[in-house]
């Protein structure tokens, strides 16, 4: 792979900073980086495909009122079931509603979704531990392909009859990327890439492999510590983790660790 040389690349007045999110969800982030006076670039490294209209997630809708509980994974799903809503004549207000983490409740909630339950720690290994459920009882888990089938299997093992359904999935290096990426590394130095998952650290190596750019010499940030185990497996310096996985706090973090090193370029 080739870096970009020097004397190609300009300087800009704030330090550039990669956005790996995919496409429809990456504003907030751009705006938390502008806050703290970065210069985001967005190259989604992932898309996301939502269910199909009269798949899984419509035909779980439709009976949504034989659940007791309706478990939300992911800000993805909540747009996801919202979607399937929408499409349907029935409302979603009989179940109770559980949320892991603030994105995926604030998303719920904007909607007009009232978030009964959120455990204490934004993973599905606490949510099926933790989620007040009584055996026999039904439970619609909703999902994406990539996530942990703990949470299912965990709620299955306490007595709840689950619909385990997956509402969207992950695409890595999106081919309409390829030509983000090559622009913005000719645009100027690339100070860190901000990293929210796994699948985006995947997808930006692959991006990079198929223009022959080299990424890993670029420092990352990321959202939490398993986004950050998954950067360093695959090369890359971690410059900073984000104490909670929003925005605000995601760039500040980013902000923070790049005042303390030396702005080279990347």
């Amino acid at each position: 792979m080739t870096a970009i040389p020097e004397s190609e690349t300009p300087r800009s007045a704030a330090p550039r900073v990669l956005v790996t999110r995919a496409a429809e969800q990456a504003d907030e982030i751009v705006q938390a980086l502008r806050e703290v006076g970065l210069d985001p670039v967005p190259v989604p490294a992932i898309a996301v495909d939502m269910d199909l209209p009269h798949g899984d997630l419509d035909a779980a809708v439709a009976r949504i009122d034989t659940y007791a509980w309706v478990v939300v994974t992911s800000a993805n799903g909540a747009r996801a079931i919202i979607g399937a809503a929408e499409r349907a004549t029935s409302g979603l207000g009989a179940p109770r509603w559980a949320a892991i983490g603030p994105a995926t409740r604030r998303d719920l909630d904007r909607d007009g979704v009232e978030v009964a339950f959120q455990p204490n720690q934004s993973s599905g290994a606490a949510m099926g531990a933790e989620l007040p459920v009584v055996a026999g009882e039904r439970v619609l888990v909703v999902r994406g392909d990539l996530a942990d089938a703990e949470l299912p299997a965990v709620l299955q093992a306490r007595g709840a009859v689950v619909d385990d359904v997956v509402a969207y999935r992950t695409r890595e290096a999106p081919a309409s990327s390829r030509r983000l990426l090559r622009e913005a590394m000719a645009r100027g130095a690339v100070a860190a890439v901000v990293f929210t998952s796994g699948s985006t650290v995947r997808g930006l190596v692959a991006l990079a492999f198929a223009e022959s750019i080299d990424v890993l010499s670029i420092p990352s940030a990321c959202i939490g510590p398993d986004t950050a185990d998954a950067a360093r497996a695959a090369g890359f310096e971690v410059l900073a983790v984000s104490p909670t996985p929003d925005p605000a706090a995601l760039a500040a973090a980013t902000a923070g660790a790049l005042v303390l090193q030396p702005q080279e370029i990347r």
